[in-house]
């Protein structure tokens, strides 16, 4: 029995329509319609199906950013929010690496914080074992 496909492959299959904004080899962006979070909201993906960002190859990543930056010149917009998240805990919904382009054009459209901070963190043995793992 084969494996169902995600939302955002369907989309690249042309199973699903979609608002297709920017297309590569590798990437694809359209608008989210279902969601969004203020108009001109846009996701962009890999065209191949990576469940996470650490399944994302570096050309696959190096395309996204650049991408998201030349949505957002096109629009015009001044103020946006690029939104990953990156498990369910984390909030990711559709288990497909994607990022969120977010136009922020007022106060209440656009992403919002919901809470503050929870004040100061020690982040002292975690940067520990960072600068021990990534100079392996």
């Amino acid at each position: 029995m084969s494996e169902p496909r995600c939302l955002l492959c369907e989309i690249v299959d042309g199973k699903i329509q979609a608002e297709m904004v920017l297309e590569t080899g590798r990437i694809a962006a359209v608008v989210n319609r279902s969601e969004a979070l203020a108009p001109g909201h846009c996701v962009f993906f890999p065209k191949r199906h990576a469940a996470s960002l650490h399944d994302l190859d570096d050309a696959e990543l190096a395309e996204i950013l650049p991408a998201i930056k030349r949505v957002a010149t096109a629009m015009g917009i001044p103020t946006y929010n690029v939104l990953q998240n990156n498990g369910a805990l984390a909030g990711q919904t559709v288990f497909q690496a994607h990022v969120h382009l977010i136009p922020k054009p007022s106060e209440h459209e656009g992403l919002r914080r919901l809470h503050e901070p929870p004040g100061p963190i020690d982040h002292t043995p975690l940067i520990r074992r960072l600068k021990e793992r990534l100079r392996a």
